[in-house]
C-alpha cells in the first residue's frame, strides 16, 4: 500500500439550484487519517470520508462508460462533516481522479454539486 501523504485535491462546491456560482472550496486531503475539509459561507467544516470501489454499472455514474482497464480507478466515496458550531454537510460522490461528482447536503436542505477537481501535491 502507498501513501499519498500531504497531496489534496480541490473541488468546487456549487449551489444545486444555481450551478454556474461556486459557493465553497472543498479539500480532500489523501492522509492516513481521510481527512476532508470544506469551507462554505465562510464556515470550516470537517469531518474524515471513505471510500470503496465501484464494481458495478450503478455504482459508477457518470463513469459508467469509462473504459474498463480503468474502471478500477473508480470509487464511491462519502463524509459526514460537521463545523464548531454544530452544522453538518452530509457528502457522497463518485470519482475518478481527478474528476470527481457527487453533492453535498446541509440540514437546512441546501443541495450542493461537488464538480471538477484539480489535482495538487
Amino acid at each position: 500500500m502507498i501513501a499519498l501523504t500531504g497531496c489534496a485535491s480541490n473541488v468546487a462546491l456549487k449551489d444545486a439550484s444555481d450551478a454556474t456560482q461556486a459557493v465553497g472550496t472543498l479539500t480532500l486531503t489523501w492522509l492516513i487519517h481521510n481527512s476532508m475539509e470544506v469551507t462554505l459561507d465562510g464556515k470550516r467544516y470537517v469531518g474524515e470520508w471513505d471510500s470503496e470501489r465501484c464494481l458495478n454499472v450503478e455504482c459508477r455514474g457518470v463513469y459508467g462508460n469509462v473504459a474498463k482497464v480503468h474502471r478500477r480507478h473508480i470509487d464511491k466515496g462519502q463524509a459526514i462533516l460537521e463545523s464548531r458550531e454544530g452544522d453538518r454537510l452530509d457528502c457522497e460522490w463518485v470519482s475518478h481522479l481527478p474528476d470527481v461528482q457527487g453533492t453535498c447536503r446541509a440540514r437546512d436542505g441546501r443541495v450542493f454539486k461537488l464538480v471538477e477537481s484539480r489535482s495538487k501535491s
